[in-house]
């Protein structure tokens, strides 16, 4: 993947040490680079606004469906923890908005903010696992050994919450590890061409 960023150089013959010498094509680069963090951008911008977006539709659901069905405590700490979830990924991404200021414009500057940006959804990704699915599998196992429910709904509950957890850990191993580490490589190549 890395050689794709330095198919735009070209060769330079030094005729007296008869060596092949490469040269950067920094605009090119530039441009690819600009391109890969305006890519991560959107991926971290469409995570954080999707996970807003449909925490804040269930805790509203949550809320409206523990006042009409009058239930108690487990619903309304349900909802109350969801409603949690979205003020901190709301804390997050100001945080993280905030941070996009610090990037110069230049090639490395790009680079490193397209970094931050990769290890901000990775990072997302990761935390979702232990601060959503652990503490949300929790809540339903216990409102549903608390109320009594069917081996049907035990199966699908444990179902949706295992295959939730495997293609958080597939989604990370499989894009946003190899993301980040690419983008690495590409930065440690860039500096040693410095």
């Amino acid at each position: 993947m890395i050689t794709m960023e330095f198919e735009e150089m070209k060769k330079i013959w030094d005729s007296q040490n008869n060596e092949m010498l490469f040269a950067i094509n920094e605009e090119a680069l530039h441009k690819r680079v600009k391109s890969k963090k305006k890519a991560a951008n959107r991926v971290i911008n469409t995570t954080e606004i999707g996970l807003i977006i449909v925490n804040s539709i269930t805790s509203i659901v949550m809320f409206a469906d523990a006042i009409i069905d009058k239930e108690g405590f487990w619903d309304y700490a349900g909802a109350a923890a969801m409603f949690c979830t979205v003020l901190y990924l709301l804390f997050i991404r100001r945080k993280r908005r905030m941070a996009e200021n610090r990037f110069d414009r230049s090639l490395l500057g790009e680079l490193d903010h397209a970094i931050t940006s990769a290890k901000a959804t990775l990072r997302i990704a990761s935390t979702m696992v232990w601060w959503y699915f652990v503490p949300i599998g929790f809540f339903l196992l216990g409102k549903m050994a608390w109320n009594g429910a069917s081996i049907e709904s035990w199966l699908l509950i444990i179902g949706a919450l295992v295959l939730a957890f495997s293609l958080v850990l597939w989604e990370n191993k499989r894009c946003h590890i190899p993301r980040v580490n690419h983008l690495l490589t590409l930065k440690k190549k860039l500096l040693e061409q410095e």
